[in-house]
């Protein structure tokens, strides 16, 4: 198990990378990073194996009254994931989560506009890591993994500095492998395990996709 706390995003993308190494240089291979934390664990990664970095942007979906709590998430490609034991726990239904899919919908086509920096090559066939700050529920990266595989991508893979033993198992479920450097428990939330976790805005985000990485295309 990885050292925690992690001194930052950038250092703990750069401990990933060492666990990624097999995959450097590598044709068919890119990385999908979740914007926006995702981005700075991915830039890291991509500097490091020289291999291709884009965003994938993913939308938590909060209860209809609660918003800050997340009952699942959707991806930019329209897959959607809801953690359905908490919708009954709270008496929630797909009808009343329409509204605020459809809404997050419209805010995910904003920001992908934003942050298309590069055009994304076509997925069929390749080789896909997953990245992202960490996971806590981890509905961001099923909803990912889901949208990932009506691409027809040949492999995805999970990297992840820090998530729960259970979220990790969950995802060792849907992926088709799992890299995650620490699984501590109890757990509360990412932000604990970074020494340095400041919000991440969408101008470091263009900055990092547009300062280019290992390469330049996927080959």
């Amino acid at each position: 198990m990885a050292h925690l706390p992690f001194p930052s995003r950038t250092d703990a993308g750069l401990k990933l990378a060492a666990s990624l190494r097999s995959y450097a240089g590598k044709k068919g291979v890119l990385i999908l990073a979740l914007v926006r934390g995702g981005v700075v664990v991915g830039k890291a990664i991509a500097d490091t194996l020289k291999l291709p970095l884009f965003p994938l942007v993913v939308r938590k979906l909060g209860h209809p009254a609660h918003r800050e709590f997340a009952l699942g998430a959707i991806a930019e490609g329209g897959g959607t994931f809801l953690d359905e034991s908490s919708m009954r726990m709270s008496g929630i239904t797909w009808e009343d989560m329409e509204p605020i899919i459809e809404e997050e919908m419209e805010e995910l086509k904003r920001r992908k506009e934003v942050y298309a920096v590069r055009t994304r090559p076509d997925l069929s066939g390749m080789t896909v890591i997953l990245v992202d700050d960490g996971a806590a529920t981890g509905a961001s990266l099923f909803a990912a993994i889901d949208d990932l595989r009506t691409y027809k991508v040949r492999k995805i893979i999970v990297a992840l500095p820090v998530s729960p033993p259970d979220t990790a198992v969950k995802l060792t479920e849907k992926a088709d492998d799992v890299v995650v450097l620490a699984t501590p428990d109890p757990f509360e939330a990412v932000g604990q395990w970074y020494e340095d976790f400041p919000q991440v805005e969408d101008q470091e985000v263009v900055k990092l996709l547009a300062s280019g990485t290992g390469t330049n295309a996927v080959q």
